[in-house]
């Protein structure tokens, strides 16, 4: 199979390759105490690999004739959204057996993701492990063993329903996880939040389910708009959503999209139950959630919905009014005049890209901090979050922002990396402008001032990205330049300082 993926992305956070994992069947589970469900354990290690652990929660069994429902409104949507209906898990008989998410955060924190999303777990019956070891950065063997690691973890330890097992990552993550469904045996479908998939020139081995998720805020929005046509070319079974919000793991009122519509994929194959009254009730939600974007003029997002419910509950009901409802709206002039805006918005959004990214090296600090100040007066986090109507600007100045930031990172990693310290001295402060409150810039700024030697300095904008909410020690032990500062007693209270 040609794979369509490897033209359309040209600025890529994270690339791995992912080789094929050993086999299993979920059936050796009882070789290792399973922990107790209902709770998120924070460390659990591989039962034949140490060197790898993960996160874990365990729902709590479905009793027999029972509704594990969560009430309605339980995901806690937005003021004027609808929630999902109530969901009864279903029990197999004989051992239960559940399916599986595999989370990869890309700072290698397995608890956060699981911590956020238990109750979707909970009331839609998966087990989830999320990697303690996947963070950016990492060579492509080493998270090829993790992802392998994980896989063979939950196959053979935990009473999995091996035709169900997924994969979901943020950022990163996501790269991880699409890596790994591409190449992976027995990998179902995945949940890609805040990035695409990494390039690469192997032909695709596996197809697979997608969900994919991005904010309307997201730098990297397009690129999973994007996919969303490489995908349908490929012949993938998937869906792109979107929401209002920034480069971030989603809102659980977000993410229940993904569990719903895995849910239903999985009815549609014959691997659960069908539950009429659970369909209707997504039939019905989807329903509302149209008539209030219509009401508020969201003519995209409504449009976006009829979409979401035609992929949701096609083969399981109806969709003829959707379908409807969307040839309607596709012909309406305040549509398409919306459509044509967020069109003209992305274009130039591109182009301002690119300017920005020349502009990194060619012009003074000056400059940037009238740019950067240009952007922050038309962008207010507060107003993206609450309004029930973005401005395709302001989205488009706080997606600029947030590449600018990573940007930074990427390209002050690399003046550090090859000793450039004048060229680490501009973009650091470039960094900070962009991203105030990112405890990076700081980070990096002590490397470069425990270089001179000037180690009291150092230890200040160490403790200015603790304040920040820098908390990796182990980072911090490990950077070369730090070992001159570890003897002293402020080095000490720094690592006291850091929960």
């Amino acid at each position: 199979m040609t794979n369509p993926f490897t033209s359309i992305f040209g600025f890529v956070l994270f690339m791995v390759g992912i080789s094929c994992s050993d086999g299993g069947s979920g059936q050796g589970h009882e070789k290792k105490s399973i922990p107790k469900p209902g709770v998120v354990h924070e460390k659990i290690v591989c039962a034949e690999r140490p060197g790898r652990s993960y996160a874990l929660y365990l729902p709590e069994p479905a009793p027999p004739q029972t509704s594990e429902a969560s009430p309605p409104g339980s995901a806690q949507r937005g003021q004027d959204q609808p929630s999902p209906p109530p969901h009864q898990r279903s029990r197999n008989s004989g051992n239960q057996l559940y399916p599986v998410l595999i989370v990869f955060d890309p700072h290698g924190d397995g608890m956060f993701p699981l911590k956020l999303y238990q109750n979707l777990a909970e009331k839609y019956g998966f087990i989830m492990l999320g990697s303690n070891d996947s963070k950016n950065g990492l060579p492509a063997e080493e998270v090829n063993s993790i992802a392998d690691a994980l896989i063979h973890e939950a196959r053979t330890v935990y009473p999995v329903d091996t035709n169900r097992i997924y994969l979901l990552g943020f950022s990163g993550g996501a790269r991880v996880a699409a890596m790994a469904a591409l190449y992976q045996v027995q990998v179902k479908g995945i949940i890609g939040c805040g990035a695409g998939f990494g390039n690469t020139e192997q032909p695709i081995k596996y197809k697979f389910d997608y969900f994919g998720i991005a904010g309307t805020a997201d730098f990297n929005m397009h690129e999973m708009l994007q996919l969303d046509d490489a995908l349908t070319r490929a012949g993938f079974r998937h869906f792109i959503t979107t929401f209002p919000g920034i480069h971030a793991w989603p809102p659980v009122a977000v993410m229940e999209d993904g569990f719903i519509w895995i849910t239903l994929n999985a009815m549609k194959d014959g691997m659960v139950k069908k539950d009429d009254s659970f369909i209707s009730g997504v039939n019905t939600w989807f329903e509302k959630r149209f008539e209030t974007l219509v009401k508020n003029n969201e003519l995209i997002g409504a449009a976006n919905i009829c979409r979401e419910a035609v992929s949701f509950l096609e083969g399981l009901k109806p969709v003829d009014y959707f379908n409807g409802e969307l040839t309607r709206l596709e012909k309406q002039p305040a549509y398409l005049a919306q459509l044509a805006l967020r069109e003209s918005v992305m274009k130039s959004e591109e182009e301002e890209k690119q300017e920005l990214m020349q502009a990194l090296q060619a012009k003074d600090l000056a400059w940037w901090t009238k740019r950067i100040s240009n952007f922050k007066s038309r962008v207010s986090k507060n107003e993206l979050i609450n309004s029930k109507i973005n401005p395709e600007d302001t989205l488009k100045n706080r997606r600029l922002l947030s590449f600018l930031s990573l940007y930074c990172y990427m390209n002050a990693n690399a003046a550090l990396a090859r000793q450039d310290e004048n060229a680490a001295i501009k973009i650091i402060a470039i960094y900070e402008l962009v991203d105030p409150v990112n405890p990076e810039p700081n980070y990096m700024r002590a490397v470069l001032l425990a270089r001179r030697s000037d180690n009291e300095a150092a230890l200040t904008q160490l403790s200015m990205s603790v304040s920040k909410g820098f908390t990796d020690k182990a980072r911090l032990n490990a950077q070369p330049e730090f070992r001159q500062l570890n003897s002293s007693t402020s080095w000490d209270d720094l690592m006291k300082s850091i929960k």
